[in-house]
């Protein structure tokens, strides 16, 4: 009897080591069904002894197992995501926590039995069932409710989802969460008894940026209509403290009958892709094993740690270089030009293209190891996703980031590829694009840019380049007076600067080194402005004004000028014609003009501002004499200084300034010290618009200054309109502009 006894008791200590205890939840629901079924397996396996324990759900299965009430626990990866990162229901890191097998996806559905209820957001101050106390459902439905602001105005009930159902069915609530539907729901949605309400994508997306723990899913009526909403994955986990060999028995158990489990109906994921489900926690080391001896990858060596802040910062300088070169070429293609409402983007482009030589040796080293070390990451990270792919082990992959440099610079000098070669297809064909061109390609490919660059500079000093320039001013001829007009063209007062070409063969040097300009804004053609070879290269095709100086070395500079306006005009003519020059935008010739008689000759030469200077000057003199210090207003005034300047801006359509008169337009401008000099009327029509123009408004000038009559005083600013001005700087002419658009 004794020896029957001990035997006995052997047996039972046995078996009771033998016993295994799995938290599920609450009898003949998803979690407790899916337990029953591992422990039938496991009977007949015979191996372990596994009992299903009916819980609450997911808080109290934790709970139970940090007790060590249970040795394993199914439970959803968000409420395993706040035990481990200590949120709301648990105070404490968790880090013991490991996880054994990822399960099948739990929708999260809000039922409403009211057509109307079309958004969550509309269940505020509604009756709202959001499961049990202790369940994973509970605190996802609290989640998705505090993210849209909606929780504290709802009246709560935390009750299980059975009772729930119930009560929502004779009307005591309006809304209720479940997890799932069963087929009794199902049917009820499809016969519009119950309604989901759905959850729009962008809160789904919203939840995803901050809980990685949410899935998007989308449920189908039986119309074929598809309703969003977001659900998370339950679980197998156990404690670290869990020994390995009876770890690696349950997933044995489990991979070898998963088919044989019995998850919800349509929601179970397939086995192989179970391992590369990220679910916030790490593998226990009897998984790990198992995964060893198997040969079995897991994207739990997460890719994106791996590699990320490498990937990150590589690409950031990469991008830089890149971007550095595509200016280059841009700029020189002349490309970046175009974009001439932007021009202090131009001109961040122009002293990148300046600042290329004076570090040109750095850049080409910087390029060379980026470009390896991006491709190197690349590779590496195609090859990662590869092998969890195929569940085998890449060895491009597996060695250290410089082994693996070495071998791409050996690789793409000599075409030597030993064991190292990628196995995935982006990876073969970045590694194959290596060879084609090389180091001493590469190092080619930099030397003719180089060679080419410094042709272009040569060519340029000479004044034989063309120019990229667009929307730019060629400056035709050169005289005493024309260092002084470029020197104003390009002054810090003037926040918009165009770009200025000096064409000119009457020099033999080139005045942007004699006379140290800046190099950013003026270019240099040696050429004659009635050479239509010269005015290519000065780009006479984009260009917006000509300025046709007087030549003070010719016997006869007033008929060269002539000649000069002549040729642009009749040559951009064509240009139009061929849909070469843009015919909105004609070329605006200015020309100066030193016998005052030949004015006349000029503007039937279609000169469209003429300019004799010594008109002017008399003009000058004369008022100097007749009304003493009116030569310090004129020398203030034309003078770029720290006091008032003329400066002048276009009525656009949009502007808030259409509709008012000479009077109300000053009244406006001098809240902000813009004193308003003239109204230019011609400045943006041709002479024919001007005139029918001035006919319509009864206007007996096109340009008014100090209004005289009614017609004049009582004309309404329009679109297209020029506005001169005093003010002390462009810029604020630029900020009141701003600001007036606002204001009126």
């Amino acid at each position: 009897m004794l020896k029957i006894f001990l035997l006995l008791v052997t047996i039972n200590l046995f078996t009771f080591a033998n016993t295994l205890k799995i938290a599920s939840s609450p009898k003949n629901t998803s979690y407790y069904i899916l337990a029953q079924s591992i422990s039938d397996i496991a009977k007949i396996e015979g191996q372990q002894r596994v009992i299903p324990v009916p819980t609450n759900g997911s808080v109290e299965n934790i709970k139970q197992l940090l007790q060590k009430k249970v040795t394993l626990a199914i439970v959803q990866n968000d409420i395993a995501f706040y035990a481990k990162n200590a949120h709301k229901p648990f105070t404490n890191y968790n880090t013991n926590l490991q996880l054994v097998l990822p399960l099948f996806k739990e929708p999260i559905f809000v039922l409403t039995n009211k057509k109307g209820i079309n958004s969550l957001m509309q269940l505020q101050n509604k009756k709202v069932a959001i499961g049990d106390k202790d369940s994973g459902l509970n605190e996802s439905s609290k989640v998705i409710l505090n993210t849209i602001n909606i929780l504290n105005s709802l009246q709560i009930s935390q009750i299980p989802e059975s009772s729930s159902i119930k009560r929502l069915q004779k009307g005591y609530l309006d809304a209720i969460f479940v997890n799932n539907l069963s087929s009794y729901l199902k049917e009820q949605i499809n016969q519009e008894k119950l309604f989901i309400v759905p959850i729009s994508k962008s809160l789904v997306h919203k939840l995803k940026n901050t809980f990685p723990f949410f899935e998007t899913h989308k449920f189908t009526l039986k119309n074929h209509e598809s309703i969003p909403t977001i659900a998370v994955r339950s679980i197998l986990i156990t404690r670290s403290d869990i020994d390995t060999q009876t770890i690696y028995s349950i997933i044995q158990l489990l991979t070898k009958h998963y088919n044989n489990l019995i998850f919800p109906d349509a929601y179970h994921t397939n086995l192989n892709e179970l391992f590369k489900i990220d679910t916030q926690l790490d593998w226990h080391d009897g998984v790990k094993e198992y995964f060893s001896q198997h040969k079995i990858i897991t994207s739990s060596d997460k890719i994106f740690n791996k590699y990320f802040w490498y990937i990150f910062i590589a690409s950031i300088f990469s991008i830089t270089v890149i971007l550095y070169i595509l200016a280059l070429i841009l700029y020189k293609l002349g490309w970046l030009n175009k974009l001439h409402n932007s021009q202090t983007l131009i001109t961040l482009f122009q002293k990148i293209y300046f600042y290329t030589f004076k570090y040109k040796y750095i850049l080409l080293l910087s390029f060379i190891i980026l470009s390896y070390s991006i491709t190197v990451l690349i590779i590496k990270y195609f090859e990662h996703s590869w092998a969890i792919e195929h569940n085998v082990i890449s060895v491009f992959d597996e060695n250290p980031f410089l082994e693996s440099s070495l071998w791409l610079f050996i690789f793409g000098a000599t075409g030597y590829n030993g064991d190292f070669f990628p196995n995935s297809s982006e990876g073969k064909l970045l590694v194959s694009l290596i060879p084609m061109f090389g180091l001493g390609g590469f190092f080619a490919l930099i030397g003719f840019i180089t060679s080419d660059q410094i042709k272009k500079y040569i060519l340029e000093a000479k004044g034989m380049a063309k120019i990229n320039s667009s929307n730019h001013i060629i400056i035709c001829g050169w005289n005493e007076k024309t260092k002084l007009l470029i020197e104003n063209l390009t002054h810090d007062n003037l926040s918009v600067k165009k770009d200025l070409v000096i064409l000119t063969d009457t020099l033999d040097y080139n005045p942007i080194e004699k006379y140290n300009f800046n190099s950013q804004f003026i270019k240099y053609v040696f050429g004659s402005p009635t050479n239509r070879e010269s005015l290519d290269k000065a780009n006479i095709q984009e260009a917006n004004t000509a300025i046709i100086v007087s030549d003070s070395t010719s016997s006869d500079p007033d008929a060269r000028t002539i000649l000069s306006v002549l040729a642009i005009e009749r040559y951009c003519e064509e240009l139009t014609e061929q849909k070469i020059r843009d015919k909105d935008k004609e070329i605006y010739t200015i020309a100066e003009i030193v016998n005052p008689t030949n004015t006349q000759t000029a503007k039937d030469a279609k000169v469209d501002q003429v300019i004799s200077l010594g008109d002017i000057e008399s003009k000058i003199f004369t008022q100097s004499v007749q009304n003493p210090g009116v030569i310090k207003f004129i020398d203030e005034i034309f003078t770029y200084d720290e006091y008032n300047d003329i400066y002048s801006f276009n009525i656009i359509k949009e502007c808030k300034l259409i509709g008012k008169n000479y009077d109300e337009a000053l009244l406006i401008l001098r809240n902000y010290e813009i004193l308003l000099l003239s109204i230019n009327i011609e400045a943006n029509r041709t002479p024919l618009e001007v005139e029918i123009f001035c006919k319509e408004h009864k206007l007996s000038r096109a340009v008014i200054t100090n209004p005289i009559d009614s017609n004049e005083k009582n004309y309404k600013l329009m679109e297209n309109d020029l506005l001169i001005v005093l003010a002390k700087y462009e810029e604020r002419v630029t900020e009141a502009l701003k600001n007036i658009q606002k204001e009126l």
